[in-house]
């Protein structure tokens, strides 16, 4: 919902990888919305609610550039930034 302060200290930087991982999807979400041209309509409160920020003419590609980003960092994350050690780990 927008809160990331637990995934990022409770997870992303424990194990440092899945961080990276993150950081390389919002970086390439970020890249295809310059690409595109979006522009900012307000600011707000990001993820799920902050999408009340883009009903406007480029909301399908407001929720193109959020599933790029998203499945970047996942599969980034489940093929390089993720191991069995971290399981036992945590």
């Amino acid at each position: 919902m927008g809160i990331t302060e637990p995934a990022v200290f409770g997870v992303n930087l424990r194990f440092v990888k899945p961080f990276i991982m993150a950081v390389i999807g919002g970086g390439c979400g970020g890249f295809l919305a310059s690409i595109i041209g979006l522009k900012a309509t307000g600011m707000s409160i990001t993820g799920i609610p902050g999408t009340l920020l883009y009903l406007n003419e480029q909301l399908p590609f407001y929720i193109l550039v959020n599933l790029v980003a998203f499945a970047v960092a996942f599969l980034l994350t489940y093929f390089f930034g993720f191991n069995s050690k971290m399981e036992k780990h945590a």
